[in-house]
């Protein structure tokens, strides 16, 4: 009798058997298939208190979304959301933000002003 049509061989032996199969080649391109998005990996150096921002905003991002939402998903919206503030501001302001000095600007940009 042929070794592979035993039946008295162990599960053990029939799984290891059944994984050495060779497999059919993939049709597709091994690793992640490319995004909708074009992306691009950045480096940035950030304080304590910045990561520690972005990491609150990123489970109060997941929460709303119901899945985990990654940190640069997490920058990318903070990023959307200020740029349609600013535009907003420029819109019912001008160009006269005000923006020489950073305090001022941001406590526009915050509506603390």
């Amino acid at each position: 009798m042929a070794a592979n049509t035993n039946p008295n061989r162990s599960a053990w032996v029939q799984l290891y058997e059944a994984r050495s199969v060779p497999s059919e080649p993939e049709l597709r391109s091994p690793g992640r298939p490319p995004g909708i998005v074009p992306r691009r990996k950045v480096g940035l150096t950030l304080s304590q208190g910045e990561v520690t921002e972005i990491d609150r905003w990123q489970e109060r991002f997941s929460d709303l979304m119901g899945r985990k939402v990654s940190a640069g998903e997490t920058v990318g919206i903070l990023t959307r959301i200020c740029s349609a503030r600013l535009t907003h501001l420029r819109e019912r302001l001008g160009d006269d933000l005000g923006a020489g000095v950073l305090s001022a600007f941001v406590d526009k940009l915050v509506g603390e002003e």
